[in-house]
C-alpha cells in the first residue's frame, strides 16, 4: 500500500511540474503549444495524453493545444499559424517565421467579412501543407508590411487588401475587398494615402488602366464596395 501511494504522489508531482513548464510555453502563445514544443520541454505524448483526459489541456487541431482557462480571441487561427511552425522557439519573435495573409489577415484586423478559410500563410520559401484549411502563398515580404497584432503576425492593412485584390486563388469580388479597405480607414488602421501606396497600377480588376497610381485604384475600390471614395 505504501508503494501505491508513493507511487500516486509521484505522478502527481511529476504531472504538476509538466503543468508548469506547459503553462510557461503557453503564457507565451495566448494558451496554446505544441506537442513538438512539449517534446523539447520534455514532456512525453503519453503524458500530454493523460493531461488532455483530465481535462487540463484541449486539443485544438493535429499537434496543438491550449491550455485550461485560455479562451483567446482567433482561437482557430492561433492554432494553424502555430502548427505551421510547431517547433518554433515559443519566445521567439513572432515575425521570425509565416505571417497570416489575405483574408486571414483581414480578419485579424476586424476588417470585412472575407471568410479566412482556407487561411492563407505567406512564407519566404515554396512550402506544401497536407491540411485542406491551410494554403501557403510564397512572398518575400518587405519588412515594414508586416506587424503583430494580438500575438499574430500579419501583412499590414495596405499589403492586405493589395494582396486581396491581386489574389488569383481567392477570386475576390472587389467590392468585398473594398469593404475591408473602407473598415481599416474607419478603424483608422491606417490612411488612405498609407492604403493607396500599395495599389498603384493594381486596377485591372476594376476596369482601370494598368498604370493608374494608387489613389485612383482605392477611390475605385472603395466606390465598388459603395462607399464615396472621396470621404473615405
Amino acid at each position: 500500500m505504501g508503494d501505491f501511494c508513493n507511487a500516486e504522489r509521484y505522478i502527481r508531482w511529476m504531472d504538476a511540474r509538466r503543468l508548469a513548464i506547459l503553462a510557461a510555453m503557453a503564457e507565451q502563445q495566448a494558451g496554446l503549444f505544441s506537442t513538438a514544443q512539449a517534446g523539447a520541454g520534455g514532456i512525453t505524448r503519453p503524458a500530454l495524453g493523460r493531461l488532455a483526459q483530465a481535462g487540463v489541456i484541449t486539443p485544438l487541431r493535429r499537434g496543438i493545444y491550449v491550455l485550461r482557462g485560455n479562451t483567446p480571441g482567433l482561437l482557430d487561427l492561433r492554432a494553424v499559424w502555430l502548427a505551421a511552425d510547431p517547433a518554433r522557439d515559443p519566445g521567439a519573435e513572432p515575425l521570425d517565421g509565416p505571417v497570416l495573409s489575405h483574408a486571414a489577415a483581414a480578419q485579424v484586423w476586424g476588417a470585412g467579412d472575407l471568410p479566412a478559410w482556407p487561411v492563407d500563410l505567406t512564407v519566404a520559401h515554396r512550402r506544401w501543407s497536407r491540411q485542406q484549411d491551410v494554403r501557403f502563398r510564397v512572398r518575400d515580404l518587405d519588412p515594414a508590411d508586416v506587424t503583430v497584432v494580438d500575438g499574430l503576425p500579419v501583412t499590414g492593412p495596405g499589403r492586405t487588401v493589395a494582396d486581396l485584390l491581386e489574389d488569383r486563388f481567392g477570386g475576390h469580388d472587389p467590392a468585398h475587398v473594398g469593404k475591408v479597405a473602407a473598415d481599416l480607414l474607419a478603424a483608422r488602421r491606417d490612411s488612405f494615402a498609407g492604403l493607396s501606396r500599395h495599389l498603384h497600377a493594381k486596377g485591372g480588376r476594376l476596369g482601370l488602366p494598368g498604370a493608374d497610381p494608387g489613389p485612383l485604384v482605392l477611390t475605385a475600390l472603395l466606390k465598388a464596395a459603395g462607399y464615396d471614395g472621396a470621404a473615405a
